[in-house]
């Protein structure tokens, strides 16, 4: 019997940060509505702030900067000159739109496949990257290997276990990443329509600018060869959504 037994593929995730802080939108002391976002109310043309000490006096500050737009910068610094200048809070939300996903019995003439989707926006300066880490399916001592760090197509009757993140004919499964520009985009390896990949730490989505709310469709397939070993195979997978201020 080449049958093998239901499979449950558990997907969990963890969400960090580099370079910053999560601040909870519960904890926002803003303004907004969906065409706007006030910061904070102190919005000035001008001031008299003094700075003294025994060798100098400064009368500071007339005008704002661009808001997110620090006015002078270097490699190592960003300056926002201006009148009570603030930054706006940093952030990065992250979540996986199922805790399990089940791919069903699997055959050696056929492929199996599901997918499950995953949200993440950040204001990040140089945006995010997500990673999967966890091992391919397995059952006792017997698993279905992973396609590896190199992308290839499903081929039923083969030992396959992969992973992409945008649409595909074949098998029909998935989505390309969306949202209101800008967003971010499935990674290398993983961006190839009809083709696969796995491996352990990779990087699966990314993008180097602030986004907005963008939604990416995980797809997964699984080929087993005649005589695969009855069982059944399950992996636990951890997404880590990682944003760099």
């Amino acid at each position: 019997m080449e049958k093998i037994s239901p499979i449950i593929l558990l997907v969990l995730y963890g969400a960090c940060l580099a370079g910053g802080l999560i601040s909870p939108a519960a904890l926002w002391a803003d303004m907004q509505s969906t065409n706007y976002v006030i910061w904070a109310d102190v919005f000035n043309a001008g001031g008299s702030e003094d700075s003294t000490s025994a060798n100098y006096r400064a009368m500071e500050s007339i005008g704002e900067g661009l808001i997110l737009s620090p006015t002078s910068t270097s490699a190592n610094y960003g300056l926002k000159a201006g009148f009570h200048e603030l930054y706006a809070d940093n952030y990065l939300t992250f979540t996986v739109g199922s805790a399990a996903l089940n791919l069903g019995a699997l055959s050696s003439a056929a492929v199996s496949s599901g997918n499950h989707t995953m949200t993440v926006d950040t204001n990040a300066g140089n945006g995010f990257s997500i990673t999967v880490t966890g091992a391919t399916l397995t059952s006792g001592v017997n698993t279905i290997a992973a396609i590896g760090a190199a992308e290839a197509a499903s081929a039923p009757g083969t030992a396959q276990f992969g992973i992409n993140l945008v649409a595909n004919t074949v098998p029909a499964a998935g989505a390309n990443p969306s949202g209101t520009a800008p967003i971010g985009t499935a990674a290398n390896h993983y961006n190839v329509v009809d083709a696969f990949a796995f491996n352990s730490g990779a990087t699966v989505a990314t993008s180097t600018t602030a986004v907005n709310q963008t939604v990416f469709t995980v797809s997964y397939i699984a080929n087993i060869p005649l005589g695969q070993p009855n069982g059944t195979y399950t992996t636990t997978l951890t997404y880590a959504a990682t944003a760099n201020f």
